[in-house]
């Protein structure tokens, strides 16, 4: 029984594009995480500096519906 030929440079071909796809999803992670953690902290300082609250009208009370009986 023959053994399998091998093609060591397609895995080795296979390995380096892995190896470049986990580190470009990593990159890509990293950034997204450092961009919330800004967005996150920005957020926190206005909350520390409250806004003007803003008084809002109560809304018109809708008419009482008329009871018309019927004999």
């Amino acid at each position: 029984m023959t053994q399998r030929r091998i093609d060591k440079e397609r895995i080795e071909r296979a390995d380096r594009e892995a190896k470049l796809t986990t580190e470009a999803e990593r990159v890509a992670r990293d950034a997204k995480t450092a961009r919330l953690r800004e967005q996150r902290l920005s957020a926190e300082a206005s909350i520390e500096k409250p806004m003007p609250v803003k008084r809002h009208q109560a809304p018109a009370k809708k008419p009482a519906r008329k009871v018309i009986e019927v004999d």
